[in-house]
């Protein structure tokens, strides 16, 4: 499979990340653009083959590290924080509205896992964002509680590009994304599905990986991690690629169905089974599925 890329990298809160664009097969003038970065335990190479997938039906792709991990910068090392992958999202799609060939009234984001929680936010938040798409959505489990109120998202949406965040305290909590005798701290992902994915990427593509993450909190009025808050308020062309029988506990299928109901924006959904990880084995069934209706829906909006 052809990769036709150029390695980018653009400014983000102090810190230079780091990525490919993909430039579409067809070598359209003006491409429709996708957006899109890792999960929480992940790296951007890790997503090459959808990547390429998607420039080969036609689209444009930034496929970029999240400060702190992989090629980008930032410390701590591995430290997740959703607010800075929400203002780089942000950034990436500022780069890539100066790239030529890039149809800037056609931009999609695309995220998976802990990014699809990211993508949502993006996706309410920057009027530049015209679709959406939600990979193993991370909309919460059967303990979430649905606010009724909107305040506490009014003050996201007031906050979240602006916020001065040199002001305000973190906390680092040592995890580890799965149940390797690597690192410290509770295990994110229990189950072997999760090592399983691990050991195929490392063995696929030579990285610097760390099962150790840092997750980073600040104390605000409301937090950026909070899973049940963005979709309600989705305007735009939303596709929910779902995992029925998804093994990470905040993707539950009853409540990414309940997210995905309150989406009042053009949307659609497709479910599979396959567990969280299968989606993206490249070598899967599940992974074709999915693809197959990322391109389908994305050709669908951007007609």
């Amino acid at each position: 499979m052809a990769e036709d890329y150029e390695q980018v990298e653009f400014e983000s809160e102090g810190a230079t990340l780091r990525g490919r664009l993909y430039r579409p097969a067809s070598g359209t003038a003006s491409a429709p653009a996708v957006v899109m970065a890792h999960g929480f335990g992940a790296l951007a190479i890790w997503l090459t083959d959808v990547a390429v997938d998607l420039a080969q039906a036609g689209f444009a792709v930034l496929l970029f590290d999240h400060r702190n991990f992989g090629e980008s910068d930032g410390e701590p090392r591995y430290g997740f924080d959703t607010l800075l992958q929400i203002r780089g999202y942000r950034d990436a799609i500022t780069f890539l509205e100066k790239q030529a060939g890039i149809d800037k009234q056609k931009i999609a984001v695309w995220g998976e896992s802990a990014s699809s929680l990211v993508v949502q936010f993006i996706g309410v938040f920057d009027d530049r964002v015209r679709a959406v798409i939600a990979r193993t959505p991370v909309c919460g489990n059967s303990t979430t509680k649905f606010d009724e109120s909107p305040e506490k998202f009014e003050w996201l949406r007031e906050n979240w590009s602006s916020l001065d965040l040199s002001t305000v305290p973190v906390r680092e909590l040592a995890v580890r994304f799965c149940r390797l005798h690597e690192g410290e701290g509770p295990v994110i992902v229990e189950g072997g599905a999760a090592v399983s994915y691990v050991t195929r990427m490392r063995k696929k593509y030579l990285s610097d990986w760390s099962n150790q993450v840092f997750i980073l909190q600040r104390k605000l009025e409301a937090q950026f991690n909070e899973q049940r808050l963005p979709a309600k308020y989705l305007k735009v062309p939303t596709l929910f690629v779902i995992a029925t029988d998804d093994e990470v506990p905040l993707c539950e299928l009853a409540t990414n169905r309940k997210c995905f109901d309150l989406i009042e924006a053009p949307k659609d959904s497709l479910e599979i089974t396959g567990g969280h990880f299968g989606l993206i084995n490249h070598d899967s069934e599940p992974y074709r599925q999915a693809v197959s209706a990322d391109i389908k829906f994305l050709r669908g909006v951007f007609k």
